[in-house]
């Protein structure tokens, strides 16, 4: 999969608010190639850290390969960041990342993720990809599994049974809070895959790093409303 940057258990570098409360102040930007699955999920997640809309920015564009959104993702970072020049009132984004998927093998999706990675513009770009699909992160707040999926539409048959959601759909479920506070399970998981590809030499089918997309989140918060990470094994090996 793709590389990405480390990022730590929990908030190291934190600036000191309004009335004794740390926070670290970083702003993030998430262009997400799901319309609301991602978005319902990450807003879900944001809510729960008790993130602002303003720290937290979730957009879904009208185009939404890997390459367009990334794309995307640039132009606005680029925008901010000359807002910022002018206004102080405005902050550059801290974190710019694009969430996508990889589809079944001979998707063009896997193409464009490769020409994505490689736009030099794209250096400080975050990616968080799944292969096959974003309900493959779902399922791992269920069960750790490495078999692997043809596409999508197996994932989400699994998912379904798994998590004991019949009626799951795309664009139409929305996670409870008990779902939710699996996190620490599903980036276990995602680790542990990840280190199963590593050692068998695997494709990465399937495989996600959602979860260095939410750790960043998890340390952006007040340490009080932080997921605790703290005893999943081989954390943040990329």
């Amino acid at each position: 999969m793709n590389q990405i940057r480390s990022f730590s258990r929990g908030a190291s570098s934190y600036k000191r608010g309004k009335q004794g409360q740390t926070s670290t102040g970083k702003v993030f930007l998430i262009v997400t190639e799901g319309e609301k699955t991602e978005p319902n999920y990450l807003k879900s997640i944001r809510n729960r850290l008790k993130l602002s809309t303003v720290d937290v920015e979730i957009i879904h564009p009208s185009q939404f390969d890997p390459l367009s959104l990334t794309q995307k993702a640039i132009r606005l970072r680029d925008e901010r960041r000359k807002e910022a020049r002018k206004d102080k009132s405005k902050l550059p984004y801290d974190e710019v990342w694009v969430v996508f998927d990889l589809e079944s093998q001979n998707s063009s999706y896997r193409k464009k993720a490769l020409e994505a990675k490689k736009l030099k513009t794209a250096a400080d770009i975050n990616f968080a990809i799944s292969d096959p699909s974003f309900e493959f992160w779902l399922l791992l707040h269920e069960e750790y599994t490495t078999a692997p999926f043809a596409d999508s539409n197996q994932v989400e048959t699994r998912l379904k049974s798994k998590a004991n959601l019949p009626d799951y759909s795309k664009g139409g479920w929305l996670p409870t809070p008990e779902f939710i506070e699996k996190l620490p399970t599903a980036v276990k998981n995602a680790e542990l895959c990840r280190g199963y590809h590593k050692t068998a030499n695997g494709d990465g089918n399937p495989s996600t790093n959602v979860d260095y997309l939410v750790i960043s989140l998890n340390g952006a918060t007040r340490q009080h409303y932080q997921f605790d990470f703290s005893k999943i094994p081989l954390f943040g090996k990329p």
